[in-house]
């Protein structure tokens, strides 16, 4: 009887361990983005500012989350689904971070002050070469203090929100912070 119970321990502690370690995990990777990645600035647009499970947060759209079929460089994949997307984007003249190219497979090679972002879109084998992609990036969503989405949503409306995103070598990204007009309104920490 006591071996049973101690095995049932043993389970136990085995799976709180596991469960930890992959919550840990999570937590590693995203620390490690913001610590490590390179970051770049890009003009943001709120939508809905409200998620009744975690609060106030910031839904928010760029530039390069939609793309021209015709301008996505590489082989398509052969099948319709999810998939992964590489854009590239460059610095403009005005600071913020501009579209410069997109593939459907990493590139290897980028021209000097270029970062590759990794998103992931729906395919279509027979997409014409104007079927506008919608690409996420995982930084569409920014979660803020209780009651400040709808005044960032408010400020959104009279000029632009720049956000501050991490990128790592591999092309994930975080969103490190949310800046009005070069001034920080909210910084995620690193933990």
């Amino acid at each position: 009887m006591t071996l049973k119970i101690n095995r049932y321990l043993w389970l136990g502690a085995a799976v709180a361990v596991l469960q930890s370690g992959a919550l840990y995990a999570m937590v590693a990777q995203h620390a490690s983005i913001l610590r490590n990645g390179t970051d770049i600035t890009l003009l943001s647009e709120p939508v809905d500012p409200h998620d009744l499970l975690r609060g106030d947060y910031v839904t928010l759209g760029y530039g390069i989350s939609s793309l021209e079929a015709g301008k996505v460089s590489g082989t398509p994949p052969a099948v319709d689904g999810m998939t992964d997307i590489y854009v590239t984007v460059k610095q403009g003249d005005d600071g913020a971070w501009i579209f410069s190219a997109a593939s459907w497979q990493k590139r290897e090679e980028l021209q000097a002050g270029e970062i590759q972002l990794r998103g992931r879109t729906m395919s279509y084998t027979n997409a014409t070469v104007y079927h506008q992609l919608r690409v996420t990036y995982g930084i569409e969503r920014y979660y803020v203090p209780e009651g400040q989405g709808r005044v960032i949503e408010s400020q959104q409306r009279e000029r632009k929100i720049e956000a501050v995103i991490a990128v790592s070598p591999s092309g994930d990204a975080q969103i490190r912070a949310l800046k009005d007009d070069g001034n920080v309104l909210y910084e995620e920490p690193i933990y």
